[in-house]
Parts: C-alpha cells; sequence; structure tokens
C-alpha cells in the first residue's frame, strides 16, 4: 500500500510541475476504460471545462484505475489527494449510508424515471447533498443501466426457474439474502472471479448491466440472457469538499453547467450502447428473453421484503421513507 501511495503522489507531484500554468486543477481518477460512455462523458467535460474557462481550469484525467480502485480514490478524494472521481452507489455506500436507499431492487420502472427521481432536489439533491458530512460535494448521478441476469440452464420465464441457480452475488449480506429469498444460491465472488468461475462450474449464473456481459465475454460461458431489469446502477460524480469550496462562485456555476452537459451525454452514450449490445449478444449465440412483469413483480415483492428492514436502518429511517415515497409518488 505504501509503494502505491508513493506512485500516485509521485504522479501528481510531476503532473503539477506541468499544470503550474493553471490557475486551478482538477484532477479526476476512476476505474472505467478508455473506451467507455463514462469517460468519454469526461473528456467533454475536460474539453468544455478548459474552453470555457479559458484555460483557468485545467483537468486531467486519469482513467482505468491509474490510481486505484474506486474505494482507493474516494479515499484520495476524502482525504483531499485528488479533486474528483465517480463511483457507483453501492460502492459507495461505505462511504455514505445513505446511498443504501438505491439498492431497493425493482425501484425505479425506467431509465426516464430514475433519471428524474436522481436529477430532482428531493432524491438525487438529497443524496448528493448528504456526502457532504463525508468531506464530499455532490456533482450528479450518471448510469450504468440496468442490471438483468444471465445463466447456462435455461431461460428465466418463471420465478421456479430461478430455483438452485448457482448465483455471483457481491460480498454483501443484504445481497446475498436478497438472492436466497427467491430460491438461488449465491456465491460471494470479486468481479476478477466471476468469468473463471462460470467457466469452471462454480457457479452457473451472475447479475449485471448489458454492457458489462459483453466486455466481459460472459457470453462464452453463458447461454441464455434473461432481461429481470432487476436494478437500476449509477455512478455518483463527485468532488473533495474543501476543494470545491475553495472555487470561486463562477468556477462552481461553470462547472454545475458543464456537468449536467456531460452526465446528459454520457446516458446518451450508455443507452446506446445498451441497446447495441443486445443484439452482439445475440450474435454470439445467446438467447434473450424479456421476463415477464408479473415474475418480476413476484421478484421484487420476495427480495425486498428480505432486504427492506436492514437498508432502512442503514439508510436512516426519515431520508429512506422521503425517498421511497418520493420515488413512487414520480
Amino acid at each position: 500500500m505504501r509503494k502505491f501511495v508513493s506512485i500516485v503522489c509521485s504522479t501528481i507531484l510531476f503532473s503539477t510541475t506541468l499544470t503550474a500554468n493553471a490557475s486551478t486543477v482538477i484532477r479526476l481518477g476512476h476505474d472505467s476504460q478508455e473506451t467507455s460512455p463514462v469517460h468519454q462523458s469526461m473528456v467533454y467535460f475536460e474539453q468544455e471545462l478548459e474552453r470555457r474557462s479559458n484555460g483557468e481550469i485545467e483537468v486531467e484525467i486519469y482513467p482505468a484505475r491509474q490510481l486505484g480502485d474506486v474505494r482507493e480514490t474516494t479515499e484520495m478524494v476524502q482525504q483531499g489527494n485528488l479533486q474528483m472521481t465517480f463511483g457507483a452507489s453501492i460502492l459507495l455506500a461505505p462511504f455514505v449510508p445513505e446511498f443504501n436507499v438505491l439498492d431497493v431492487f425493482y425501484l425505479f420502472r425506467d431509465a426516464d424515471h430514475a433519471h428524474k427521481a436522481l436529477d430532482s432536489d428531493e432524491i438525487g439533491g438529497q443524496l448528493l447533498g448528504a456526502m457532504e458530512s463525508k468531506g464530499f460535494h455532490g456533482l450528479g448521478f450518471m448510469e450504468v443501466g440496468f442490471r438483468s441476469i444471465t445463466n447456462s440452464r435455461k431461460p428465466i420465464e418463471t420465478v421456479d426457474d430461478l430455483k438452485g441457480l448457482k448465483i455471483r452475488a457481491a460480498s454483501n449480506p443484504t445481497q446475498i439474502s436478497a438472492w436466497r429469498s427467491i430460491g438461488t444460491a449465491p456465491t460471494p465472488l470479486s468481479w476478477g472471479e466471476i468469468f473463471t468461475s462460470l467457466q469452471q462450474g462454480l457457479i452457473n449464473a451472475q447479475e449485471s448491466g448489458l454492457y458489462s456481459i459483453y466486455a466481459e465475454r460472459f457470453y462464452e460461458a453463458q447461454s441464455y440472457l434473461s432481461l429481470t431489469n432487476h436494478m437500476y446502477t449509477n455512478y455518483v460524480l463527485f468532488m473533495n469538499k474543501p476543494f470545491w469550496e475553495s472555487l470561486s462562485a463562477d468556477q462552481q456555476s461553470l462547472i454545475n453547467e458543464v456537468t449536467v452537459e456531460a452526465i446528459a451525454k454520457q446516458r446518451k452514450l450508455a443507452a446506446e450502447l445498451n441497446s447495441n449490445v443486445i443484439t452482439q449478444l445475440e450474435e454470439k449465440g445467446m438467447a434473450v428473453n424479456e421476463v415477464p412483469q408479473a415474475v418480476r413483480d413476484q421478484m421484487k415483492t420476495r427480495m425486498n421484503a428480505a432486504i427492506y428492514d436492514s437498508l432502512r436502518e442503514r439508510t436512516g429511517e426519515q431520508l429512506f421513507d422521503q425517498v421511497i415515497s418520493a420515488v413512487e409518488a414520480l
């Protein structure tokens, strides 16, 4: 770990020398690849912010885990050693417990519903506001998309089809409880272990965003993709709070303006990618089926019953109730 920190500090120190002419430098580290929609939107953020500030603000992007994974870059932002990063809310929940409310299954009807909720003051605004006491300043929500299930056994057309599936689960007691509630046998594995575990038969199912299924080549070990759309995964974009507060009002206003545009661009790119990837997966030999709404409703009832009280406690009962009520009212 000391070696990693030393490398990071050396990288940033060298970079500081190169950007000494800029009055404000924003260093943004993340774990996504340069081909991803989220990185492309951050390049837009960089270019537009530099152009509109006439070079007063400079942005440096360190993609693909150059400065570490989500936990590491989040810690660096919290400590002020990095100005900006992003991560899925489920990975940020250990830092900001309020994000646990977004782990409710079938919280959002569709992408438009999710966008309206996360862009609103009473839902997204409250959650971003909860970051302030942890040393962060939340800027907004980008997206990965809805998660679905792949397996090597058969299409999921009824809840009974889920019984006995050996499905990969995150090492999270709440998630494990949810998957057990519908009859699957969840196996905690890190993300990097999934492909090999599918090939070796340790598991025969996994759940993830559509593009991840293609990018990780899960189609080589899985025959069926069932569109359960059981959870919407987002990216939270945020800065170090003291750094944000050190900026002028004009700089803050400009960053907010460009952030809104970058998020819109990212969501559009992600939607296009997820739409196109279904055809690509079918071309790779996967059978794709829409899971009936009645089946999704049964999954929602069972899975949330198993975790609701736990998520409510972790989030904070008042905030949890407010967010759920506001989402349902949209």
